[in-house]
């Protein structure tokens, strides 16, 4: 009995679900062919790259439809609009100016507090020395793109690092 449920659910599975038309690539015609069941042509599809298109016909060389199928369709591209263009760059230019001027303002406000120390003025001037030698001449050597808010925090967070690092190090000796 499962024997025969399962021939049974096979054969309704494969009749239910089995091509009635075949589309084969002729390679001979660059064309697509589409075949009954019964093994005879019906139609044909082929591209016409004057027009970019997918054209079915019938088997006497008649269109199919009117309608013929894209390969794919795209929508057309957007208009540029050069205000938009030089409102960006504007934005982008007050960006990179405000946040080179905050990376600025940050190391001129960790010079003051280098001065105000209190160790000695050894210290202090090894302190700054180290500081501009260090930080400063490596912020000018690297590439930084200060157009970026969050490459500008990671620059001002690594300046303060530093600067702790270094009067670590000196206070240590």
């Amino acid at each position: 009995m499962k024997k025969i449920t399962i021939s049974v659910c096979f054969l309704l599975g494969t009749l239910c679900f089995s091509q009635s038309i075949t589309r084969k690539y002729n390679s001979y015609y660059d064309r697509y062919e589409y075949y009954e069941p019964s093994g005879s042509m019906i139609s044909y599809e082929k591209y016409n790259s004057f027009t970019k298109q997918w054209e079915m016909y019938n088997i006497d060389g008649s269109a199919v439809s009117n309608t013929v199928r894209k390969p794919t369709q795209y929508r057309d591209p957007q208009q540029l609009n050069i205000s938009s263009l030089g409102n960006t760059t504007t934005i982008l230019q007050n960006r990179y100016n405000n946040n080179v001027q905050q990376v600025q303002n940050t190391v001129n406000t960790i010079s003051n507090q280098i001065n105000s120390l209190d160790v000695t003025d050894e210290q202090r001037k090894l302190i700054s020395d180290t500081f501009q030698k260090s930080c400063i001449n490596e912020i000018n050597r690297t590439r930084i793109n200060y157009a970026s808010a969050n490459e500008t925090n990671r620059v001002i967070q690594w300046l303060y690092d530093s600067v702790n690092t270094i009067i670590r190090n000196v206070t240590a000796n």
